[in-house]
């Protein structure tokens, strides 16, 4: 097996490509002065829109194209950042209701994406920051050796097929359930009026204590997995707060705090998706019907948790006091710098 060793240095490198640039094809709306119930209406609809759109694309056993179960996925998140968001302006058995099923999406199109992480994985050996051998290593495996990995690939293949039943049982159920529907419903709820808050008063009213939830668990000292991971998933759902509210920040504090953020995601992405592949084969070892692949189950087992042991140590040293500080006072600042004058 291949040992993994990583610097701080080599470990920034191959986490360096984000660029300082807001992706504008998330901003549904960029007039801070519109009533807030308009643009609450507008942002839902694009948001939940999407969701019905990708998911069709994703329940398909023809087609085991991992990226619409990860467009999925990502959109059902951003819709569940949304509801969120305008929660004050929606009715609560209508918004709950979305919320419900949008959860129940997520999960299916979580495991269907781990799978399909696992799968790729295996599949592409060439990759320096998985357990699989070199093409090297690979001539040197003796028969028996790749008689089971060649197992474990088949099962994976499996798994990848079943894992997209669930959301194909989802996609039909609400269909019959009228998601579009009861989603102009939600919408008609929603009160409209020019005497309403503005969206960009609103914007850092609301965006504020999403704020402060990131910090509070940002400060932590992360010495859990599951402290780990609470990070990321609070990191995401600022990140696409920021989507919504982006029209309210001036551009180039909202660039910043967004580039933080997703530099963010992607250096807790490795020790996320280690721990993952940990968990999925030590379960998988358990089954009865994998008895034959226990022992090669096992060992990959125990080589992601050296992996994400070793992310972690390596995010831990790169999420210091300073960096942190250096983000609150980003936030801090655009929340407190309306871009009012900017688009005025």
């Amino acid at each position: 097996m291949v040992e993994c060793r990583f610097t701080l240095d080599v470990f920034l490198s191959h986490h360096a490509s984000i660029s300082m640039v807001f992706p504008t094809r998330w901003i549904v709306v960029d007039d801070q002065r519109m009533p807030i119930g308009h643009v609450a209406a507008r942002t839902l609809r694009r948001r939940l829109e999407a969701v019905w759109l990708e998911l069709p694309r994703a329940d398909s056993c023809a087609d085991l194209n991992p990226s619409r179960v990860h467009r999925l996925r990502v959109a059902t998140r951003r819709g569940l950042v949304a509801l969120d968001a305008f929660r004050p302006l929606l009715s609560s058995s209508r918004c709950a209701w979305f919320e419900k099923r949008l959860r129940r999406i997520r999960h299916a199109a979580g495991e269907a994406r781990d799978i399909d992480v696992l799968a790729d994985r295996l599949a592409n050996k060439s990759s320096s920051t998985t357990t699989l051998a070199t093409p090297s290593e690979e001539q040197l495996m003796s028969p028996a050796a790749r008689t089971v990995r060649n197992r474990l690939i088949t099962m994976l293949a499996k798994q990848r097929d079943v894992s997209r039943r669930p959301i194909h049982l989802i996609s039909v159920k609400l269909r019959d359930n009228d998601w579009p529907g009861r989603l102009e419903r939600l919408l008609d709820d929603i009160p409209r009026s020019h005497r309403q808050m503005s969206f960009g008063n609103y914007a850092r009213q609301r965006f504020k204590p999403m704020a402060e939830r990131f910090f509070l668990v940002a400060d932590r000292k992360l010495r859990r997995a599951d402290e780990m991971h609470a990070l990321r998933i609070e990191g995401k759902r600022l990140r696409y707060a920021m989507e919504l509210f982006a029209g309210a920040f001036a551009p180039r504090i909202r660039a910043r705090c967004y580039d933080s953020l997703e530099q963010l995601q992607e250096m807790l992405g490795s020790f996320t998706d280690h721990s993952a592949a940990a968990d999925r084969f030590s379960r998988w070892a358990e089954d009865r019907g994998a008895l034959q692949l226990r022992d090669i189950l096992l060992e990959m087992r125990r080589e992601e948790l050296a992996m994400a042991n070793e992310s972690q140590m390596l995010f831990v040293r790169w999420w210091r006091p300073s960096r942190r500080r250096t983000l609150r006072k980003r936030f801090d600042l655009a929340i407190e710098e309306p871009s009012f004058s900017r688009s005025a």
